[in-house]
């Protein structure tokens, strides 16, 4: 970690931690199509997580979870609160986070087995991802402890650093901290003797081994902020980053005044910052690259939101990506799933559940 005089020093010459320098998307990040010819299964309001269990392919959307039948959504219960995150095991087992404050297991009928508020003695604030390890373990991401699901960009021009990882023991009722002060946490995952999770605002993911010990990150410095994450068939993972990086945005973080008089005085959905779609209002800010010309917005223009989908190998390497462009409508990734030989993705920014055909490799088709 930088020292405080490091840090100074960056912010004095622009360098390092204090650059508004983004990524490139080269090589396996190549820009493509893929997402925007994708099958669009159903359009789901409120779409938000999906999950495998093998058998069945689980959704939720606003309070109510659903069973995926055919081209149809089948509801199997209503909750009282917004369904944040969800995971289903290969036992009978569905987890559901309601509101960002409260964990659920439940059994293949929708009856509660279990449920918590807390990990480790502090209140949930922002569930947003889970993920069954083994047969009584639940890995949490808690993004905030000022803000909830919905309010992610709020805790991003915050600056926040309050998310937290932990794992549940859901059948002794225990639980334990795998990490905190985290730049939002969205996103775990279980395998191969590993807890992941992702740190949004870092780009980067974070690891812990069997015994605890914080593992060096080996997935960093991504173009986008990356999000939930499902386990790979062929081997590695699917990593979704839910919007992406620009210069604009890097440079209005780092511009304190400006950053806080406009939280004050604009309202959120006009803020110079990322969003899980587009294009639909005049009054969204705008870079000049994204002006359409000839009444055609350019695929490379910046940004303000964007589909994005990795495949990542157990070590780190980005195997390959889906991607939706700026023109595209499938943006706001928030959740991908292997399901029955294909792969499921959830376009939030659309509202659609989407299918892509995998190779018997394991990768796109």
């Amino acid at each position: 970690m930088p020292s405080p005089i490091q840090r100074w020093w960056d912010r004095l010459l622009g360098r390092g931690t204090a650059a508004i320098t983004v990524p490139i998307m080269d090589g396996a990040i190549k820009p493509n199509r893929a997402l925007d010819e994708a099958t669009v299964v159903l359009n789901l309001a409120g779409i938000d997580d999906i999950a495998s269990d093998g058998q069945h392919l689980w959704i939720s959307a606003g309070t109510g979870l659903y069973r995926l039948e055919g081209q149809q959504a089948l509801e199997v219960r209503r909750f009282d609160a917004p369904i944040t995150a969800l995971a289903a095991d290969g036992h009978g087992h569905i987890a559901v986070a309601l509101g960002g404050r409260e964990l659920h297991v439940l059994d293949a009928i929708g009856a509660t087995l279990a449920q918590t508020r807390a990990l480790a003695g502090r209140a949930l604030h922002c569930a947003n991802a889970l993920a069954f390890e083994g047969r009584d373990g639940l890995l949490v991401s808690d993004g905030s402890e000022q803000y909830g699901p919905d309010q992610w960009c709020h805790d991003l021009m915050q600056h926040g650093k309050t998310g937290k990882v932990g794992r549940w023991n859901w059948q002794l009722g225990q639980s334990k901290l795998l990490a905190h002060g985290l730049a939002y946490a969205f996103g775990v995952l279980a395998g191969s003797g590993l807890a992941r999770w992702s740190e949004s605002w870092k780009h980067m993911l974070g690891t812990v081994g069997t015994n605890g010990a914080a593992l060096p990150a080996t997935v960093a410095e991504l173009p986008g902020y990356p999000s939930r994450m499902a386990q790979a068939e062929g081997g590695g993972f699917w990593l979704t980053c839910f919007v992406c990086r620009t210069q604009l945005v890097e440079f209005v973080l780092r511009e304190d005044a400006y950053r806080k008089r406009m939280m004050q005085e604009v309202h959120p959905s006009q803020w110079v910052a990322p969003a899980l779609s587009s294009g639909k209002s005049f009054l969204e800010p705008l870079q000049g690259a994204g002006v359409k010309t000839m009444g055609v917005l350019k695929p490379w223009a910046p940004p303000r939101s964007y589909g994005l989908v990795l495949r990542v190998a157990e070590d780190g390497r980005v195997l390959s990506s889906l991607h939706s462009q700026v023109d595209g409508q499938h943006h706001g990734i928030t959740a991908v799933a292997e399901h029955g030989g294909a792969l499921y993705l959830v376009s939030k920014g659309s509202a659609r559940l989407l299918r892509v055909e995998l190779n018997p490799a394991g990768d796109v088709a």
